[in-house]
């Protein structure tokens, strides 16, 4: 009997030892394959978060309606696309529009939605998706008062108001190489206000975009002479070193809300037209 006793004492302390030494494997291996950097398995699932700068000034398009809530034909085009697309979580930054694209630049968002126009130089430096989202057409715009101004040869001795760093901007200035009349820069609100003053006496404006502001902000818009724009559409901006992806995801889910009439909708419910 003492030898059977040893005989089991001594097996089951060779399975203890066993059992140990096995768990401490068990638990380097886990250590092991434990994600890098402190990450969890678990965040591969999460979708990515996608800062979007925009700038709640526009209305209609980007702009706090009365209970301060940030919306607009931009705005929700963005919602929807983000809807579409599971893989990332789109937040909104508001600001000033001469810093969307310093913030872009910077990192601090990864896209703008603000209603853009390409031009030669913003496509020299950022990435544009290939799918727009409205037409555009930029014209000339004076208060419904005024009769003496029917074209830029009309401005000579004026004063012109647009947004700074826009495609407005960019009309302007290249019109204005002879400094033959005055340019000052101020958002759109500003400039209908200066408008009605008759502190300034034109802007460049997208024509879709005076009628909505004519609508619901009594601007007082009157469009005159030719569209100014060779471009016609409507986009958004990223990042050309790391925004592929996300601009080739953008214009998936764009197309498939022009196919089901999603954008069409959106497009007469905040701008009265359809976006082409």
């Amino acid at each position: 009997m003492k030898i059977l006793n040893f005989k089991y004492v001594l097996t089951l302390s060779i399975s203890l030892i066993l059992v140990s030494v096995l768990s401490g494997c068990g638990s380097n291996s886990d250590e092991l394959a434990a994600p890098v950097n402190g990450s969890d398995s678990s965040n591969e699932n999460k979708p990515q978060v996608i800062k979007i700068g925009t700038s709640a000034v526009v209305k209609n398009v980007s702009f706090l309606d009365e209970a301060g809530k940030l919306t607009g034909y931009d705005v929700e085009v963005a919602q929807e696309i983000d809807r579409r697309l599971p893989q990332y979580d789109f937040e909104f930054e508001t600001m000033d529009f001469p810093n969307l694209f310093l913030s872009l630049d910077a990192k601090k968002v990864d896209l703008i939605a603000m209603h853009l126009e390409q031009n030669e130089e913003r496509r020299a430096k950022y990435l544009f998706n290939k799918e727009l989202y409205d037409s555009s057409k930029l014209m000339l715009a004076v208060n419904e008062s005024n009769t003496t101004i029917q074209s830029f040869e009309d401005l000579k001795g004026k004063t012109v108001i647009v947004p700074p760093s826009s495609s407005s901007a960019a009309i302007v200035e290249k019109y204005n190489t002879n400094q033959e009349f005055k340019v000052l820069y101020g958002d759109y609100t500003n400039a209908v206000t200066q408008l009605k003053s008759g502190r300034v006496d034109a802007t460049v404006i997208d024509a879709g975009l005076a009628r909505s502001l004519n609508r619901d902000a009594g601007a007082q818009l009157k469009l005159v002479g030719e569209n100014l724009h060779t471009e016609s559409g409507v986009y958004f901006a990223f990042r050309q070193s790391d925004g592929e992806e996300l601009s080739d995801a953008v214009d998936e889910a764009l197309l498939e809300m022009k196919n089901d009439g999603t954008l069409t909708k959106l497009a007469n419910q905040w701008l009265q037209r359809d976006y082409q």
